[in-house]
This record gives C-alpha cells, structure tokens and sequence, in this order.
C-alpha cells in the first residue's frame, strides 16, 4: 500500500504542488489532503489515478515506502489488451493540457481494429481534449480519415518504406506486428527525441497532399 509520506515525496520529486496531483489525477484538492495525511483509505480507482498520474510523469513508488524517477523511461504495450492500455496512456499524457500527436506513415485503418468497439470510445474522448494538435501523414490513397480530431495529409507513395511512428507529447512509439492478431508497441519517453521526430514530420507535412475527402471513411 503507497502511503502519504511517498505521495508527499513523489510531488516533491515533480516539483508539483497539491493543486497539480489534484488537476492530474482527477481528484479534489482536499481529497489528496486527506490521502497524504493518511486521514482517509483511499478506493482503489482513487489510487490507481495517482499512480497513473506520476507514471505518465516517470515517477514509480519501490518497496518500504521508496520512490523515485524511473531510470528506463521505455514501455512495452503487447496484444490487444496492451493496445488498450496504450490508448489509455495517449489519453492520459494529453487530456490535460492538450498537446501535439504526429503520426507518420501510419494507417488508422490497421491499427484501430485491435481496440475493437473501444475504439470509438477513445477517439469520442480524444475529440474533447482542448489544445490538441493531432496530424496524421499516411500514404497517397488512404482514405481512413475516423479520427475527426486529426488533419490529414498523404505522403508520396515512395515513402511507405520509411519506418511507422507515433509522437505523443513528449512520447514517441513504434509499432511491430507479430500476426494479423497481435501487435507490439514500444513507447520511449524523451523530450528531446519527440522534439527531432517532430522536427522531421513537419519536413514531410509542409510538401505531403491535402487529400480529397472522396471515400473518406
């Protein structure tokens, strides 16, 4: 059981205020008062936001009270209930404060599928998200526009060797397919790596097609 004096100490790591764990976690100021303080027993859903919410942050609590900023900020999301979980940490990393998402050279319609019906819950979600940026470059002639969140634009058919990624904040993931059924997605969180990737899907943006929306879907 995480404890008050680790929250304590993982919002001292972050530089974060009360207010911040609150606004993060979904919670009430005077809510995570009383969890530091030890005063209430938290819901499990309650401390799983707060878990959450340092996770995003690269902050994980260790045995006997420990806590510290995770060393390997690399995460590995597998099958299709990983891909879930991978939409959940896309939610998660921009519902508050917005952000960018660039994804290059990637098809909706092939990676959708895996989160069945939960799909449409996400984007729904995704759509209310203020401050969003979300483009997608996909090749010439793809016509899988689902997400009405996103601008999207084609890339010249050349360039559907280049490799898949996906930049969400400050997070950058790449995707490999094991069969028609299972998916692997590696997410590594680096300010400066998301910053380059960005820095080359605006290269390809500024000269990718404005795509006609006959057939879009």
């Amino acid at each position: 059981m995480i404890t008050g004096r680790q929250i304590r100490a993982a919002r001292s790591l972050l530089e974060w205020k009360a207010d911040d764990l609150a606004k993060k976690a979904g919670l009430t100021r005077v809510t995570v008062s009383k969890i530091e303080a030890d005063l209430v027993q938290p819901q499990e859903k309650t401390m799983a936001s707060i878990i959450r919410a340092f996770d995003l942050h690269g902050v994980e609590f260790l045995e006997d009270e420990g806590v510290r900023v995770r060393k390997n900020q690399l995460r590995v999301f597998s099958g299709k209930t990983g891909y879930k979980q991978y939409l959940d940490h896309i939610y998660l990393a921009l519902k508050d404060a917005g952000g960018r998402i660039c994804q290059f050279n990637l098809s909706d319609s092939k990676n959708l599928p895996y989160a069945d019906e939960y799909a449409a819950e996400h984007m729904a979600r995704m759509e209310k998200i203020e401050g969003l940026d979300a483009r997608v470059l996909t090749i010439h002639g793809d016509h899988s526009f689902p997400a009405k969140y996103c601008a999207y634009r084609w890339l010249d058919q050349k360039n559907k060797v280049l490799i898949p990624y996906y930049v969400y904040g400050d997070y950058v993931s790449m995707s490999t397919y094991k069969s028609h059924s299972n998916i692997q997605i590696v997410s590594i969180y680096s300010k400066l790596l998301s910053a380059r990737y960005v820095d080359q899907f605006n290269l390809f943006w500024d000269s990718a097609i404005i795509p006609d929306k006959k057939g879009a879907k």
